[in-house]
């Protein structure tokens, strides 16, 4: 049994009095199959190994685009913050880099003055 990102799984319940659950696939975690990672319709997100009480509906469309879409903007938000940090590094080293040299032009100006 195999899904791929936005399709519809439901995990049929053993008993009578605990309903159906029911979710969405947000991530393949296996090379070709299980585990997936499922956003279920109550909110919960969770890795699943599907058993034999679980069955898959292909999802449509435009809900595996907007998935790929949401998985596209968490990782663009994520090396942008990446990035972000490499940048504030560089400017941090630059600056110390400037201070020195300002310091080290004031050092040798004052020991102009001082003959």
């Amino acid at each position: 049994m195999s899904a791929s990102v936005g399709d519809r799984i439901r995990m049929h319940s053993n008993t009578t009095d605990v309903p159906d659950r029911t979710g969405t696939v947000v991530g393949v975690l296996g090379d070709d199959g299980p585990p997936y990672r499922v956003r279920f319709d109550s909110g919960e997100e969770t890795i699943v190994t599907p058993g034999p009480d679980a069955t898959f509906e292909a999802g449509s469309v435009g809900d595996k685009i907007g998935l790929a879409a949401e998985q596209a903007g968490d990782r663009a938000a994520e090396v942008a913050g990446e990035v972000a940090g490499a940048a504030k590094e560089q400017a941090e080293g630059a600056a110390g880099a400037a201070a020195r040299v300002v310091s080290g032009l004031a050092d040798d100006v004052a020991k102009r003055f001082e003959r």
